[in-house]
């Protein structure tokens, strides 16, 4: 492993879904750093961290705690310690690993850290991994696009009338980070029940729920980690 900070795609749970170069990279840091959630009752608790969970990777943990919210200001300032952090010690020639939870590509805020690591005259390298909604569309044996779909992500902040539009314009559609718009896709299973929907969450983990049932759907609480295809 050269002298870079390297964005190591984890995947999303399940360490076995671990690309091969991601987990040479990991073995091959000397500091890993990894995201983590704080609990209300102020626990802190890292997914990233269970994933790397692994003997042949000796690399110094480090943890950086992110406000799961849409006001973005208080990452922000952990992204910027993360930043310091690791010019710090690649400058040091420290071989940098930063984990980042399913694929950097797809909704990864921690890209600023990649950005500004740029801007800063450091080495970088990026890890490609699978995403959450590549491994729900697995789970539930389901293919996301055949023939002429389209396929479209959407975020959690989702609009009403959005879904009609993009399901009778041939769109199959991924809804992530569902609990930011929860009320919307409960209301329009309600009012659509023709649609095929597969709702997931935990996906890639022990814990990893999928049902089909709509009414299940619409009565279940709606956790951080969940999404949904419609189709």
């Amino acid at each position: 492993m050269k002298n870079n900070v390297t964005f190591v795609s984890l995947g999303p749970g399940d360490p076995e879904l671990m690309t091969v170069k991601a987990l040479k990279r990991l073995k091959e840091a000397d500091i890993i750093f990894l995201p983590a959630t704080v609990s209300p009752s102020g626990k802190t608790t890292s997914r990233a961290g269970i994933m790397v969970e692994n003997d042949e990777i000796k690399g110094e943990r480090r943890y950086f705690p992110l406000p799961m919210s849409s006001d973005r200001t208080a990452a922000k300032a952990v992204y910027d310690q993360m930043h310091d952090q690791a010019l710090a010690a690649w400058q040091e020639g420290k071989c940098v690993a930063i984990g980042v939870e399913g694929d950097m590509a797809v909704y990864a805020s921690v890209f600023y850290v990649l950005e500004r690591l740029k801007k800063s005259g450091v080495s970088t390298e990026w890890i490609p991994g699978i995403s959450s909604f590549i491994c729900a569309a697995a789970e539930a044996q389901l293919s996301l696009a055949s023939l002429e779909e389209r396929l479209t992500i959407i975020p959690g902040n989702l609009q009403e009338g959005q879904l009609k539009s993009l399901l009778d314009s041939g769109n199959v559609v991924v809804v992530m980070k569902l609990s930011r718009c929860a009320d919307v896709v409960k209301n329009f299973i309600a009012a659509n029940p023709s649609h095929e929907y597969h709702y997931l969450e935990n996906v890639g983990t022990p814990s990893t729920y999928h049902t089909t049932d709509r009414e299940t759907i619409i009565n279940r609480k709606i956790p951080y980690f969940s999404l949904i295809i419609i189709r």
